[in-house]
């Protein structure tokens, strides 16, 4: 059975210090899941915006935490954004190409499938869980910016369809199970 919490890093992270007395407080109360929401706070190779202006964390870090997790009985989950909730990134001009509107990322473009696979890869070689939250949530207008301009109306149900059927094929190739 899973006993499970999610902490947030929305806006700046907390010190890894910090996780690791969250995941002491969780292991003594009898949980044994901890998601770790860490949205674009986390270091990519060759992305060096990740973070720009709210902190990361290093992959070293992430290791480390992972490996702290296990001592305590509790799987740390890693929880990233491949839609939506993705301020900080879609305001940085580096990311515009693959921005639809707002905060949501360009749904069948090959860029923002380039981004999720180095996000699924930075994952698998800081986590030990073959489980994985992958945000998907308050997408409310996906396809209707630059999508729209681009490719013209198409049914939003399909297109959240085929962009989650494209996220699980890149988790899929780094052994990971979705969850949103």
């Amino acid at each position: 059975k899973t006993l499970g919490a999610l902490l947030s890093m929305k806006g700046g992270v907390l010190k890894p210090s910090n996780i690791k007395s969250w995941i002491d407080k969780l292991s003594m109360m009898g949980y044994n899941h901890l998601e770790l929401c860490t949205d674009d706070t986390y270091e990519i190779d060759g992305e060096p915006y990740f973070g720009y202006l709210n902190g990361r964390y290093t992959k070293d870090e992430l290791k480390d935490l992972d490996a702290y997790a296990k001592t305590k009985g509790i799987e740390l989950v890693p929880c990233i954004q491949t839609l939506a909730h993705q301020e900080s990134l879609t305001k940085i001009p580096a990311y515009h190409a693959i921005t639809d509107i707002d905060d949501i990322l360009l749904v069948d473009e090959p860029k923002t499938y380039e981004l999720i696979d180095k996000m699924f890869a930075t994952m698998r070689e800081c986590y030990t869980t073959d489980q994985i939250n992958i945000g998907f949530d308050e997408a409310h207008k996906v396809g209707l910016g630059k999508y729209l301009d681009k490719h013209g109306y198409t049914d939003r149900f399909e297109l959240l369809l085929r962009h989650l059927n494209r996220v699980d094929e890149i988790a899929k190739k780094y052994g990971f199970k979705l969850h949103m």
